[in-house]
């Protein structure tokens, strides 16, 4: 496997240890006496002493990208091009993406051995720290003291240069008391009674009071809309939480309640982990909702018999779906389940195509594209030649005063509106181009949906509008059904035709 390795002067985060180009370059040499399969090619290096030094880098990729080598190695991702938006560009949505393989040696990553979500996990997870440093060094700058934002709930407390939270000991036996009596059973009207009897000042004027602004015009009193935010809130578990209440990190300060005793509240039973609502169920459950239809295009009737309470598919409309001068009725359970084995089939035809595009498939249909691509891409140049050629001529007589100068400007309109035209000709080649190479590769949206691809338990609403854009039924005579499954990405999916795979004709299923 053809390898290069990628050096620099200084790491793009405070790298405890530094390491000098030459360290760098013998723990690579170390690293490939050990492994007889890479061969080295080239060596690249930014030796400035600046940190937004990437020449070398972007050399790196652009050779990448023209598939000069197979894999890079490197000491350590901190010394990896000058800042992390950068590395995962470049590396990660770029050339990993293309097939690029990365050898990480201080922390052991080897994409060739590692699975996608491996690989996305490492560098979210590298996403998070320098996020959390560029925070630490902003908070460092605003001096001494408290800072109450709306990232601090009521109950914590956070100095200015801490990156963590603290309890606030003055609310803290409140607080704790107060999610006691709510998991024991107790309504939030009481809860707030009590605390209003306590005197503990609500979220806004507590926090105003310790910032030391004026809180007159804040309410006095607890109601049951300030609880609700408290016992919905997941900070209170030790997470950090977005503005959306979906934890982001977990384990970060000293919590208030368990994550089991927080998801067991009345609030929050409904969703997931990472869901927080109080919506109750669905009031139209069906979750194919407006996107199953029949052969004859209209949408199929979801009903519910009130005696047996099984759930039915029927076509109002299509006379040919009669029996007996009554609507054809199919079991929902049929079409859901018809509806997942598809699904399956979906992801394995992912996992193949993914696999040959891996193994250089996608490379060689690209290259077929290119190929054509190039042949349009010239006769449209050679026209385009001929159009500045047709001038010559045009501006000759016009000198000569063979054509009156209205003529000469009304022609020369023309060409330049020809121009015009072949212009947006080659422009649209090469964007769609641009296009063929995403699809054919592991870009393809197509592949990247389906390989976020976990099977549910039931089919739900939002997991049908995030995958499906139509399922299409065909009732049959003897109450049987068939199903054709159109996904949400399903273009770029009928663009990997052109990718070949072992087994089929054509590279993709029918």
């Amino acid at each position: 496997m053809k390898c290069v390795s990628y050096t620099r002067t200084l790491p793009w985060k405070n790298h405890q240890g530094e390491l000098t180009i030459a360290e760098q370059n013998q723990r690579i040499a170390a690293y490939l006496a050990e492994h007889k399969e890479l061969d080295l090619q080239k060596k690249y290096s930014d030796r400035k002493n600046d940190e937004k030094a990437r020449t070398a880098f972007d050399q790196m990729t652009n050779d990448g990208v023209e598939r000069k080598f197979d894999c890079i190695i490197v000491a350590s991702m901190y010394y990896c091009g000058s800042d992390f938006p950068a590395v995962r560009q470049a590396i990660k949505e770029t050339l990993y993406a293309a097939g690029i393989d990365l050898i990480v040696l201080d922390e052991g990553l080897d994409t060739r051995t590692a699975s996608r979500k491996e690989v996305e996990d490492y560098f979210e997870a590298k996403r998070c720290e320098m996020h959390a440093e560029i925070m630490f060094a902003w908070r460092r700058k605003q001096g001494a003291g408290f800072r109450l934002t709306n990232s601090v709930p009521f109950g914590y407390l956070r100095r200015n240069g801490e990156s963590n939270m603290i309890k606030d000991e003055e609310v803290a036996p409140y607080l704790s008391e107060a999610f006691s009596r709510y998991e024991s059973g107790q309504k939030m009207r009481n809860i707030a009674k009590w605390l209003n009897e306590q005197g503990v000042d609500p979220p806004m004027k507590h926090k105003k009071r310790i910032l030391g602004k004026s809180y007159d015009a804040e309410p006095d009193q607890w109601t049951t809309d300030m609880l609700r935010c408290l016992f919905r809130n997941p900070t209170y578990t030790g997470a950090t939480a977005n503005g959306s209440r979906q934890i982001i990190a977990e384990n970060c300060h000293e919590p208030y309640i368990t994550k089991e005793q927080f998801y067991a509240f009345p609030c929050n039973m409904r969703e997931g982990e990472n869901k927080i609502s109080i919506r109750k169920s669905y009031k139209k459950p069906n979750p194919l909702a407006k996107h199953i239809v029949c052969t004859c295009g209209h949408a199929l009737c979801w009903h519910k018999d009130k005696r047996t309470g099984e759930e039915l598919f029927y076509c109002r409309y299509c006379r040919a779906h009669k029996e007996n001068g009554k609507n054809l009725k199919v079991p929902a359970a049929t079409i859901y389940k018809k509806v997942m084995a598809a699904l399956e089939l979906e992801h394995l035809e992912e996992e193949k195509l993914a696999a040959a595009i891996q193994q250089g498939a996608g490379k060689k249909a690209i290259e077929g594209v290119r190929a054509k691509k190039s042949l349009q891409m010239k006769s449209v140049l050679a026209e385009m030649k001929m159009e500045q050629f047709r001038r010559v001529p045009l501006y000759e007589s016009y000198m000569a005063n063979e054509i009156i100068e209205e003529q000469y400007h009304a022609e020369l309109m023309d060409y330049e509106e020809a121009h015009r035209k072949l212009n947006e000709q080659l422009t649209a080649i090469m964007e769609d181009t641009l296009v063929w190479e995403r699809a054919l590769s592991l870009r393809n949206p197509w592949i990247q949906q389906m390989a976020q691809y976990k099977t549910p338990e039931e089919l739900d609403r939002n997991f049908v509008k995030k995958y499906i854009e139509q399922v299409t039924v065909t009732l049959l005579d003897d109450g049987q059904v068939e199903i054709s499954l159109t996904m949400k990405t399903d273009e770029w999916k009928q663009m990997l035709s052109r990718i070949e795979v072992e087994g089929t004709d054509s590279g993709t299923k029918e």
